[in-house]
Order: C-alpha cells, then sequence, then structure tokens
C-alpha cells in the first residue's frame, strides 16, 4: 500500500500550513492580536537584557540565567508567530520543505533549552537557599557559563534527533499541516511510511526530558522548603520564599501544557491549538512580567535606566560603567560623574599589536615568509574562482559554494596577515581604535559565515550522495542563493552581537595586545571592568555556533556513509567517497583551531600564537591547495584555464 502511494505521488517540497481552526472572518483580529503579543514579547525580553547587563548590581548567577531564558523567549516567540502573522498578510499558506525542518528543529531546541533552564535555576535558587555561606564558591563563573551551555548544547542533540527521524520519512501524500506551525504529530501524519518508530521516540525522548527536569525542579524546591520552614525569622522566610515566586509561576506555565501537549498527542483541535498558542505566544510574553511585577531588584533596575534615583545609582554603581550608561542613553545625568572618575585617564585611541615573539635573525625570513604565504593565497583562490567561472562544468552548486568559500578566506587573510606584515616594519604594530574594532567584526564575521558554509557545504553533499534523483530540485538555483545569503546574514549578526559587547567596555591606559591581532580573548584582557559577561557570552555562542555546526556535519556525513556503504560497486563507493575528502579535511583543519582558541579564552601561553598564525595564515593557503589536488574537475579547469589540455 505504503509502496503504491509513494509511486503515484510527487516528493512534497512545500507544506501548506492550514493555521488555527475555525477562525474564518477574524483574520484582521488575529493579525493584530498576534502582532500586538508578538512586540510586547521582544520589548519586555529586550528590557530585561538591557536592565541586567547594565546594571552591575545585577551582575549574579540568577541573572546570568535569566538573560538566558530572556534570549530563549525570544526565539520561541520568533519561530511562529513572524511566519503566521507573514501568512495573515500576504493571503500564502505554504512554508518550503527546508522552513519547515527549521521550525521543527528550532522549536525543539529552545524548548528543551528551556525546560533545561527552568532546572538550572531551580538548583540556582536550591544553592543560594539552602547553602548561602557557599553560594558563590558553588555558583562561580565557570560553573554557571558551563550549565549554560550545557543547556543549549544537549537541546541541540535532542532536537537534532528528533528532526533527523521526523524527516527521514519520504513525504508524498497531502501536504497540508492541519496546524498553525509545523510540529512532529502534525507533520509525521503526512508521511506515506510506517511512523510507529517516530512517534515511539518522539514520546519517549519529549516525555524524559520534561519529567527528568520537572523531578529536579521538585526535588530542589522540597530541599528549599524544608531549608525555609527551619529559619527563624519571619521575615528571612519572606524574602527567601519570594526569590522563589517568579520561577515557580513561569515553571508552572510551562509545564502544563507541556505536559498536555505532548502526552496526549491526539489531543482534538479544539483544545491542542489554544493550548500550542498559549506556549508559543503568551508564556514568552507573560515571563518579563513575571519576573518584572515580582522581583524588587529589576523593578529598582529598569527604574535606574530611566533616571530614576540617579544619586544613589552612582554611589554604588562602579565607575567603568559610567560610560557604557552613556552610551546606551540609559542615565542621563552623570557627566559630572563620569568626568570626575575619569579626569586622570585619556581616551585610548590606538592598540600596539605585539605579533611574533621572535629571535631578531629570523626578522626578514619570517617576513619574507608572510608575504609568501598571502601573496600565494590570493594567487591560488583567484584561480579557482576563475577556474569555477569560465567552466560551465564547474556550474554545480558544490562549486557555488566553493566559489564563495574562496572569497571568505582571501578575507580572512587580507583581514589578519597584511598587519602582521606590517609588524615587522619599525612603528607597524600600531592599531587605531577603529581599525581594531573593525578587524575584530572582520574577523568574526567571516569566521562565522565559514562555519555555516561548511555545514551548508556538508548538506550539498548528503543531498548529492543520499537523495541523487531530487538533487537537481532540492539544491535549486533558489535554494542555493538562499543558502549562501543565509551563511552571510548569520555570520553578520554573530559578529556584530560579539563587537558590540567587547567594545562596549572602557579601555585604560594599557593598550598592548598580546595577540598577532584584535581578537576577543586578546582585546578583553585590556578592559578596566568586569569582563565576565563578555567571557560567558563568548564562551557560549561561539561554542554553540561551532557545536550545532558539528552536529550537523556528523549527522550529514553518518547518513552519506550509511548511502555509500550501501553501493555495490567499489567504485561507485570510492567516487562518492571522494567528493567528501576534500571537505572533511579543511573541516578538521578549520575546527580542531578554533576548538583550541575558543574553549580556553583565558590562557596566555605562545601555543595560542601559533595556533592563531596557522589558523589565520596556512589554513586559507591549505584549502584552495586540497580541493584542486583532490579534485579532477578542478584540476581539468585550471589545466583548461592555463590553455592546457586536460
Amino acid at each position: 500500500m505504503v509502496g503504491s502511494e509513494m509511486r503515484n505521488h510527487t516528493v512534497i517540497l512545500e507544506f501548506i500550513l492550514l493555521g488555527i481552526p475555525h477562525t474564518e472572518g477574524i483574520h484582521n483580529i488575529l493579525f493584530a492580536v498576534f502582532l500586538s503579543f508578538y512586540l510586547i514579547t521582544l520589548l519586555g525580553n529586550l528590557l530585561i537584557l538591557s536592565a541586567i547587563i547594565t546594571d552591575a548590581r545585577l551582575h549574579t548567577p540568577m541573572y546570568w540565567f535569566l538573560c538566558n531564558l530572556s534570549v530563549v523567549d525570544l526565539g520561541f516567540s520568533s519561530i511562529s508567530t513572524p511566519k503566521f502573522l507573514a501568512n495573515i498578510w500576504a493571503g500564502s499558506r505554504t512554508i518550503s520543505l527546508g522552513g519547515c525542518m527549521c521550525q521543527v528543529f528550532f522549536y525543539h531546541f529552545l524548548g528543551s533549552t528551556e525546560c533545561l533552564l527552568y532546572t538550572v535555576m531551580a538548583y540556582d535558587r536550591y544553592a543560594a537557599i539552602c547553602h548561602p555561606l557557599r553560594y558563590t564558591v558553588i555558583m562561580n563563573r565557570k560553573v554557571c557559563a558551563l550549565l549554560a551551555a550545557g543547556t543549549w548544547f544537549t537541546s541541540s542533540f535532542h532536537a537534532t534527533i528528533l528532526t533527523s527521524l521526523t524527516f527521514t520519512l519520504p513525504y508524498c501524500r497531502t501536504n497540508e499541516v492541519d496546524y498553525f506551525l509545523c510540529d512532529i504529530f502534525p507533520v509525521v501524519k503526512l508521511a506515506c511510511a510506517d511512523t510507529y518508530i517516530i512517534e515511539t521516540v518522539s514520546f519517549t525522548n519529549i516525555g524524559v526530558v520534561p519529567m527528568a527536569c520537572f523531578c529536579l525542579i521538585l526535588t530542589s524546591y522540597v530541599r528549599i522548603a524544608i531549608s525555609v520552614l527551619k529559619m527563624r525569622s519571619a521575615e528571612s522566610r519572606r524574602k527567601a520564599a519570594s526569590t522563589c515566586a517568579s520561577h515557580l509561576t513561569v515553571v508552572c506555565f510551562f509545564f502544563g501544557p507541556c505536559a498536555l501537549l505532548y502526552t496526549q498527542p491526539s489531543l482534538s483541535d479544539v483544545l491542542a491549538t489554544p493550548i500550542q498558542i498559549f506556549c508559543n505566544v503568551v508564556t514568552p510574553m507573560l515571563n518579563p512580567i513575571i519576573y518584572t511585577l515580582r522581583n524588587k531588584e529589576v523593578q529598582a533596575a529598569f527604574k535606574r535606566m530611566k533616571g530614576v534615583n540617579v544619586h544613589a545609582y552612582s554611589t554604588c554603581l562602579p565607575p567603568y560603567h559610567y560610560p557604557l550608561c552613556m552610551a546606551l542613553g540609559t542615565v542621563t545625568n552623570l557627566k559630572g560623574i563620569q568626568r570626575m572618575e575619569c579626569e586622570n585617564q585619556t581616551a585610548l585611541m590606538y592598540f600596539v599589536l605585539l605579533g611574533i615573539p621572535y629571535p631578531p635573525e629570523l626578522h626578514a625570513a619570517l617576513f619574507c615568509f608572510f608575504v609568501s604565504i598571502y601573496l600565494l593565497t590570493l594567487l591560488s583562490y583567484l584561480l579557482v574562482l576563475l577556474a569555477v567561472i569560465c567552466e560551465p562544468q564547474l556550474h554545480k552548486p558544490m562549486y557555488w559554494f566553493l566559489c564563495h568559500l574562496s572569497v571568505l578566506d582571501i578575507a580572512t587573510s587580507t583581514v589578519v596577515v597584511p598587519k602582521l606584515i606590517a609588524g615587522f616594519v619599525e612603528g607597524g604594530g600600531t592599531i587605531s581604535f577603529a581599525g581594531c574594532v573593525s578587524q575584530l567584526f572582520f574577523y568574526h564575521f567571516v569566521g562565522c559565515t565559514e562555519c555555516f558554509l561548511y555545514t551548508v557545504m556538508a548538506y550539498d553533499r548528503f543531498l548529492a550522495i543520499c537523495r541523487p534523483l531530487h538533487y537537481g530540485t532540492l539544491m535549486n538555483r533558489n535554494a542555493c542563493l538562499w543558502l549562501a545569503i543565509g551563511t552571510w546574514a548569520g555570520g553578520c549578526l554573530h559578529s556584530a552581537m560579539e563587537t558590540a559587547l567587547t567594545f562596549r567596555l572602557p579601555y585604560g591606559p594599557a593598550n598592548e595586545v598580546r595577540y598577532i591581532f584584535c581578537d576577543i580573548p586578546a582585546v578583553l584582557k585590556l578592559a578596566c571592568a568586569d569582563t565576565i559577561l563578555n567571557e560567558m557570552v563568548t564562551l557560549i555562542d561561539v561554542g554553540l555556533v561551532a557545536m550545532t555546526c558539528v552536529f550537523l556535519l556528523l549527522i550529514s556525513y553518518m547518513y552519506i556513509i550509511l548511502a555509500v556503504l550501501k553501493i555495490r560497486s567499489a567504485e561507485g563507493r570510492r567516487r562518492a567517497f571522494s567528493t567528501c575528502t576534500s571537505h572533511i579535511i579543511i573541516v578538521m583543519i578549520c575546527y580542531i583551531p578554533l576548538t583550541f582558541t575558543y574553549l580556553r579564552p583565558g590562557a596566555q601561553d605562545p601555543l595560542g600564537g601559533v595556533v592563531a598564525v596557522f589558523y589565520t595564515t596556512v589554513t586559507p593557503f591549505l584549502n584552495p591547495v586540497i580541493y584542486t589536488l583532490r579534485n579532477k574537475e578542478m584540476k581539468a579547469a585550471v589545466l583548461r584555464l592555463g590553455g592546457r589540455k586536460a
């Protein structure tokens, strides 16, 4: 029966979201309501983030996790609401297969992250109330960073498993999803294959995560309740209970609907849709309201942001936060205070890049080495670009992405190497403040884009080997264009955030950067302010981007290996593997130094400089060599470009 359905239907490339049932004629009202909720959600969570970042009193573990929760709620509300609003506005309800996959992945990624984050926040309250004397030791900076990173990392793994299992099924029935977003149970109903495994795994996986989290939260609050009841002072009991009230409220709002939705997958639309809307739209809007109404510290931070009680604020706030407040425009009456605190300092106008420590006798040799490497890198990539552009046989998705990789590697070399070479000339190690900002921004912009691009290239190889009959349809021109644009846009957003966080800090008279270029760990050491927020965000952001990309790469190659092993011909297996080896090699060359550098940001050793030289200078030089030596089509195209016969 399944076989006949697959033969009589074409493969689905897009779905139609039927939306909210029984809402005919009230689309304008729905648009206004959902838009209002979404804007209030964005405003509320952004206000909480601004208050915590700008107020030194809130730089504690509890508010660090609240920052993470705000980011999750911003993402969670952005998964379905904008698409729903766009569908009402445009009168179209279609969503591409890739868009549907993204909705399923990010919905379960952020949902699982929120679930784990509530558990970590309960543990934080347990440590604060039950072990107050050891709280700062238990919840130190590293522990907070690792707990936050662990929630994001585990959730990405959870969501990847569910999304992979959902979309490995063939879809050839109707493409109408009887829901207002792509979720597992509505989507698998359209599969023309046995869905018993995916339903069982989803039920087990989604059930185990919330149940485990709920049990841990319950255990934490039982211990907290026992500790609170032992307190003699009524005021102490009241204060201890008040610190937990907001968290308990949002936990109830989260776990109640979650239990109804995923323990009852056959729940009627009359109940399921309102519950889902409550989870996706209302809860992210309520969380910041609950935390501000129930929390005096956050309320006071908002008042200080408005300029209320500025005098009291200025006496408690460290001097290094005054320039930040002025830059953000959150406190308007600090000019006099800022002048008094900073009258003995001049604004930092430039940095000095100390570069590589080397013996004087190697000066000329190193200068010639880096100049040669840089020129050879430019020449080799220009050859690759010319070969792909001039050779019609290479006008394929694989080589389209290789062109983007060539541009990125040229940019990586150009961001770092010319300034490194200038450092061998007397006085060439200085870099202006604006130049340092630009170097840091473009380095992370290009680096993050390259990480995303490697993932897209792995996806391209997955489709070419595992879906050869549909490859031309799935990787059409529009798909290739949007995938490329997405990598650049994602890299730009990531870099803008990292750069803004780094240079919001004040920098004192020390201006010697002990590195070959302006990078986040090296520059942060010169800040005359607390850099814990920056270090945590950098660790989580860079780690999350890298680990998500690595997971997607591993999954792609796992499917590729399984598909290749099913090929009967030894020649067929060899050719399939040969198309992937170049990509695997450059991925390893990229990620090993990246892991070494950003998972140990506080380390200060000469090996860090050597690693930096390798991935900013040598890696861009090696990539085109690897692609041409391992690829017969590229070698033939380069030879034809030189006027020879392949």
